[in-house]
This record gives C-alpha cells, structure tokens and sequence, in this order.
C-alpha cells in the first residue's frame, strides 16, 4: 500500500508543479505559428511566380500582336516569355504555350490548359498558330513550378503533378494588328 501512497503523492507534486507550462504552450502553438509564416512565404511566392508569367507572356505575345516578329513560333516565344519572366526556374523545359485564332465564341478552348510533363515522358501537343492579320487571338501559357515548402501549409494543400510540381496558368487575348 505505501508503494502506491508514494505514486499518488507523486503524482499530486507533479499536478502542482509549474516548471515547463510554457514549453507546452509552445509545443501546441508553434506548428499553427509556423504553418501560418510559411503559407505567407509560399502564397507571395506563387503570386510573384505567376505576376512574371503573366507579364512575360504579354511581352512575349506583343512582338506576334505587332507583327515584329513574321517567324514566330512556339519556341522562340517560349524563349521570349522565359528571358522576360526572370525568376521562373527551369523555365524552357516546364512551360507550355498553346496560342489558338478564335473566329467565334465556340473557338474559344474549353479543355484544360495543356501543362507540360516533367517526369521525363510524352511531351503534350498544344495547338499552336500565330494567326492572320486582324485575327482575335486566345494565348494560353502553362508553367509547371515546385512549391517552396511542400510539405507544410498552402504547399500541402496545392494540387500536384506526378513531378511535384504545381501548375502556373496565364490566359491573353489579343487581336492581331492590320498591315
């Protein structure tokens, strides 16, 4: 019976004790703390990320939109769009530009954006035409880019491709300029 006396006893000390109350007010708030900071961090960065893609395709389209550029292909705006979007990393191999004429309403693509696919298999066909003189045309770019903190807050919670990566999507329409 003193055996379990000296538990009691002990456990009563322990209830009274207040060495290490903070600790634990720490232990249980310090996840929502930092979740909460890096959601801030990733959400700023994504936004940034997509603010560049958005301004790179507009740079980028505007040399077709003038006619400047007679050749333009998907390639070379690729290229247009990735030295314009500074901060896109790997930006060549994980963007796709699809660029469509829309004549009517119904031209106007309803499929999903054409993302391009960074585990190494088929690369995606997206339709690609720079358009005729005077032609509305619908620009659809795609970027494929890795969250900062996966694993944690908004980065958990992003929809990810097989790679890990999430998809950046930038929409423009333009009218091509007449001769």
């Amino acid at each position: 019976m003193s055996m379990f006396r000296k538990f009691i006893n002990r456990l009563a000390g322990f209830g009274s004790d207040t060495k290490g109350a903070a600790t634990v007010e720490f232990v249980i708030l310090a996840p929502i703390l930092f979740t909460t900071v890096f959601s801030v961090f990733e959400s700023g960065w994504l936004m940034t990320k997509y603010m560049m893609l958005d301004r790179g395709l507009d740079l980028a389209v505007r040399e077709v939109r003038l006619g400047l550029d007679p050749t333009a292909s998907e390639t070379s705006i690729k290229a247009k769009v990735c030295e314009y979007a500074l901060i896109l990393r790997d930006c060549e191999t994980s963007l796709m530009i699809e660029m469509t004429p829309i004549a009517t309403v119904a031209d106007i693509p309803t499929t999903a954006t054409t993302c391009a696919d960074r585990t190494g298999g088929t690369t995606p066909l997206a339709s690609f035409a720079t358009g005729a003189r005077s032609q509305i045309m619908y620009v659809r770019a795609c970027a494929v880019v890795d969250p900062i903190f996966p694993g944690m807050g908004i980065g958990l919670q992003l929809p990810k491709d097989a790679s890990g990566g999430f998809a950046l999507l930038a929409t423009s329409v333009f009218v091509n300029e007449p001769e």
